[in-house]
């Protein structure tokens, strides 16, 4: 399916939400042109190696509510739905980026329900605890799944703040061990 493309440093994975603040034209139009539809879009990573700066993998995301800011833009919250491929992409008159799209299977840890160890706990309750302490991404969420493991990880990979090509590593070329053994070491030593 042709989707609207928007290339911006945003990390997502399915199942996570995040604010975005629209005040391109371009961009205006693909939230126009999304909620005429099924309200969905592709974010993606800005890569300045290819010549439409579009890899070749996104997140589809869904606008789940709009709101504005103080100075009159555009605010819309997103549930990131599934992985896709982009392929052919194309700029509209306003610059405004499209490509056919295909879902992609996800990393297999991200899509099984798994529940947590006692081990586990600490990466359970320090997001839990971001959570409560953060009114603005707490409200992004109409439900949480604090006690899925797999779920627990996709949040952290969002929220923590390492590169963006670190994430995308651990979560689409690492096993689950691997990414849960990275964030007990980093969650241990900055919640201990």
């Amino acid at each position: 399916m042709i989707r609207a493309i928007f290339p911006l440093p945003v990390f997502i994975l399915p199942g996570g939400y995040t604010r975005l603040r629209i005040f391109e034209v371009r961009y205006l139009d693909m939230v126009k042109e999304a909620l005429k539809s099924d309200g969905q879009f592709v974010l993606c990573d800005f890569d300045p190696q290819s010549f439409s700066n579009v890899p070749e993998t996104g997140c589809l995301v869904k606008i789940v509510d709009f709101d504005q800011d103080d100075k009159g833009h555009l605010l819309i919250d997103i549930h990131a739905q599934s992985i896709v491929t982009i392929n052919n992409v194309t700029f509209s008159k306003s610059k405004l980026r499209h490509g056919e799209t295909a879902l992609l299977e996800e990393p297999e840890w991200l899509s099984h329900t798994q529940p947590l160890s006692f081990g586990d706990y600490i990466l359970k309750e320090s997001l839990e605890k971001l959570f409560t302490e953060n009114y603005e991404l707490s409200s992004l969420y109409k439900s949480t799944r604090f006690d899925d493991l797999p779920w627990v990880i996709a949040r952290w990979l969002e929220l923590i703040p390492i590169s963006h090509n670190k994430k995308q590593q651990l979560a689409f070329n690492s096993g689950f061990a691997n990414i849960q053994n990275f964030l007990h070491t980093v969650i241990n030593n900055e919640f201990t």
